[in-house]
Formats: C-alpha cells, sequence, structure tokens
C-alpha cells in the first residue's frame, strides 16, 4: 500500500463511524493518546454479567485513521468476552480495514490500546468491588464527598480527599480531561513551576485519572442534572447524598450569537470556537476573531497552515501575552482588522463569506472566507446552579473564599467556575485547597 492510501473500507469507516460517543455510567473507561501525531481516544465500555462486551463506544479527537481503527475495533469487539477482546491486536484491525498506510499504522495500535484500557479499568474496578457502585460512605450517605467534574481542580480535589481516607467519586458527563486536553489536545504546558515544558496538557491530566483511580476514587460517567442544598446530587441514573460537594463544572467558549453562528458551528460546516487540529484548516481562508490570549494563540497556530488569514478584533490593540502580540505583529501571513466587529456569517451548505463593520468608518463589508474561529473567550458552566442558590458575581463566576467555600455550607468551588484565570496551575491549587478543607469539614460531620 503506498503511504498515503487508504482503502474503500477505511473511507466508509471515517465517513460514516459506527459507535459515536459515551456510554452513560460504563464499567470500564479507557482513554490514551500519542503525543507525536496529537491524537487521542476515549472508549466505554458495558459488560453482562457472563463478561461479554455487550456494548463499545469511542470518542477519537485525530486523523481520518484514528477515527475509522477506532470505529472498526468497536465492531469487532462487540459481543466478544473479555479474554477475546485483550487479544485483538494492531494487526488485526489493520487487516479489518483492509490495510492501512504505513505512517498510520500506529493508529490501529492506539485502538487497541484504548479497548485494552478500557477493559482494564474494568477489571480494577470488579476486583474492587467498584463495577456498579463503589464502597458507600458511612450512614444515610453515598460518598463522603462528591466532586461535579472531571478536570484538573475537580481531579486534585478528589486525590487529596481520597488520600486522606475519605469516600469520594468524581461525575463527570463529558469528557474525564477537562476543556484545555480536551480543545487543545497538542498544547503543552508553559507556565507551570517545575514541570517539563514539553508536557502535554491531556498527558498531565491522565496522569491525575491514574492516580485518583488507585486511591480508589469513584469515577461515574453521569451529567450532573441538578446539585441542592442539603447536597444531593442528581443525574439520569439517581440521585447520590454526599456530606460535601465540590463544584468543579469548569467553563466553555463563549458564543457571539449573530446570524448564522449556529447554522455553520454544527456538523463541521465552518465555525469552530478553538484549533484543535491545525491541520484541518489546511488551505483555507480563515478569519480568526476575538482578542487575547485564545485569539493570538489560535491565530498563531494557524499562521503556516492557512492559504490566507485575517485576524478581526474590535479594540485598537492586541491584548494578551506580549510574546505572543510580538509575534502576530511580526507575521507577514497574519492580515490584522483593528476595531472591526464581526456581524454574520453567511453561506449555502459551508461558510463562504462573512460581513465584518468597520468601526471608525460606521460600514459594513464583506471577506470570504471557508473557515471562522470565534476566538471570544470562555464563560462559567454554572448553569446547572440557578437552583442551588449559591453566590455569584456579575460575569456569573461562583463566590469562594480562601478555602474554596461557597456561599452554602460543605459546597465548595474550584477552577474555571471560580476564575477567569484559566491557568492549570491556579486549577490545581484551588483543588488541592479544598480537598484539605473539605476533610477537616466532613471530619467534623461525623464528629472528629
Amino acid at each position: 500500500m503506498k503511504p498515503t492510501q487508504y482503502s474503500k473500507k477505511v473511507k466508509e469507516h471515517f465517513k460514516s463511524p459506527k459507535n459515536v460517543g459515551e456510554i452513560p455510567n460504563p464499567d470500564g473507561v479507557g482513554v490514551v493518546g500519542n503525543p507525536l501525531c496529537g491524537d487521542m481516544m476515549q472508549m466505554t465500555i458495558k459488560v453482562t454479567d457472563d463478561g461479554r462486551l455487550d456494548d463499545v463506544k469511542f470518542k477519537t479527537y485525530g486523523c481520518g485513521s484514528a477515527i475509522a481503527t477506532s470505529s472498526m475495533i468497536t465492531e469487532m469487539a462487540k459481543g466478544l468476552t473479555i479474554e477475546e477482546a485483550l487479544k485483538i491486536t494492531r494487526k488485526d484491525v489493520a487487516e479489518e480495514l483492509e490495510g492501512l498506510p504505513p505512517i498510520k499504522m500506529h493508529c490501529s495500535n492506539l485502538a487497541a490500546d484504548a479497548l485494552h484500557a478500557a477493559i482494564k479499568d474494568y477489571l480494577e474496578r470488579k476486583e474492587m468491588g467498584e463495577v456498579v457502585s463503589e464502597a458507600k460512605a458511612e450512614g444515610d450517605f453515598d460518598f463522603d464527598v462528591v466532586v461535579v467534574g472531571g478536570g484538573p481542580a475537580g481531579l486534585t480535589a478528589a486525590i487529596q480527599v481520597a488520600r486522606k481516607g475519605l469516600s469520594v467519586a468524581v461525575f463527570e458527563g463529558k469528557s474525564w480531561v477537562g476543556v484545555l486536553p480536551t480543545l487543545y489536545p497538542n498544547k503543552r504546558i508553559m507556565n507551570f513551576p517545575g514541570l517539563p515544558e514539553n508536557t502535554l496538557g491531556r498527558d498531565f491530566v491522565t496522569s491525575l485519572l491514574k492516580q485518583a483511580r488507585d486511591l480508589g476514587v469513584a469515577f461515574k460517567n453521569e451529567f450532573v442534572s441538578e446539585v441542592s442544598p442539603d447536597r444531593v446530587v442528581r443525574t439520569a441514573m439517581g440521585e447520590y447524598r454526599a456530606r460535601a460537594v465540590i463544584i468543579a463544572t469548569g467553563s466553555y467558549p463563549l458564543s457571539l450569537g449573530i446570524p448564522g453562528e449556529k447554522e455553520f458551528s454544527d456538523d463541521d460546516k465552518g465555525v469552530c470556537y478553538y484549533v484543535t487540529y491545525p491541520e484541518k484548516f489546511m488551505g483555507k481562508r480563515v478569519l480568526v476573531y476575538g482578542n487575547g490570549e485564545q485569539a493570538l494563540e489560535s491565530a498563531l497556530a494557524l499562521e503556516d497552515v492557512a492559504d490566507k488569514l485575517t485576524f478581526a478584533f474590535r479594540e485598537k490593540e492586541l491584548v494578551g501575552l506580549q510574546r505572543d502580540v510580538k509575534a502576530v505583529k511580526r507575521s507577514d501571513k497574519i492580515k490584522l482588522l483593528s476595531e472591526t466587529e464581526l456581524v454574520k456569517i453567511e453561506g449555502e451548505d459551508g461558510v463562504e463569506k462573512v460581513v465584518l463593520h468597520d468601526l471608525n468608518e460606521d460600514e459594513d463589508f464583506e471577506l470570504v472566507v471557508d473557515r471562522v474561529v470565534l476566538a471570544v473567550g470562555m464563560t462559567p458552566n454554572t448553569e446547572i446552579y440557578s437552583k442551588l442558590g449559591v453566590e455569584v458575581d456579575d460575569r456569573g463566576f461562583i463566590k469562594v473564599d480562601r478555602n474554596q467555600r461557597t456561599s452554602l455550607e460543605g459546597i465548595y468551588a474550584v477552577g474555571d467556575v471560580t476564575t477567569d484565570l484559566q491557568l492549570l496551575v491556579v486549577a490545581v491549587s484551588q483543588g488541592a485547597v479544598a480537598g484539605h478543607r473539605v476533610y477537616e469539614y466532613v471530619q467534623k460531620q461525623k464528629g472528629f
């Protein structure tokens, strides 16, 4: 097979992948990544009482081969016993797809690794008696502590609590790695003191996941729909009572709410909020809209990829790290449009052009583009807490004191849901503080 030639079967599984998504409350979760190519895979499994894989689903952030191999291995594994599924090799996956280009064979290895990791997770939970429900806390409580959110802040808090001997469960309805590694899987951590600068964000969080699991933390792949003031956590699967709750739901990209945004942000039609894989913008005419670090990083990531790159923002000057500001200004591949507002996104089946407004001349003009990156910032994910009644500031961030306590007793908050300082070191620090203070709080509740 030629280095870049794909079989018919690979193309079929790439265009119409099978078993995409996540299994609610899975029996096993496997997350693996390849730092060289940037691919990342998550596999969730459901196992029957007689040890067969009843369901297998995947989520992949990667190239066409990564998607195709993930799709194929889920089809291969369904119905097999645990022992049979563990015998699936990269060669088996490639053969079922009628071959892979040599430079893409690592994708089949990654798919097999993800499945094996999910099975290993299942076996570890089973050994600890955790396949369906993990060890319960004393009395009328399901857990001493429930953490809502599986990113760096929440996982750090869970690790601190579990290390001190309390029962703790982490609930996560989306990605177990948090927003940063999900949106920017290839991003390296550059501002964490003492951490090697070549460390990927997702690798750091994966290590947190392993550490938490080794300490006996229960992982619940369930979306939390409500938290009550008396610390009852509700999901579609049921209710869980805890002595203390730590909110760590993070943030999500802001929406402009302009015409065309929602229409073209679905099904990869041209509007996105972050540059996860720069290669997908190869040869495209791209508009980056926004200001600040997120917008600067998006523009620099596309500098050598896009055919034409325009960077528009409302302000007179760029704001952010001076290193990045200078790099953008020096680039002869990035066209800057200051004091410019994005008004509308237009097209038929995909983005074809945008309407911009010159704030100086007070007039509209059009720009032909294929892709639009709306890098206008992040907003705290506090929607589900509207009924809870915790105090928030005028921007929606949950108010906390120096111990990460909210305005409600026994409920704490950490990470991006409390601050616009979106730094990994800040999230981890808050998680550590909360974990320690929650332990003290729970011990008092128990009468110690």
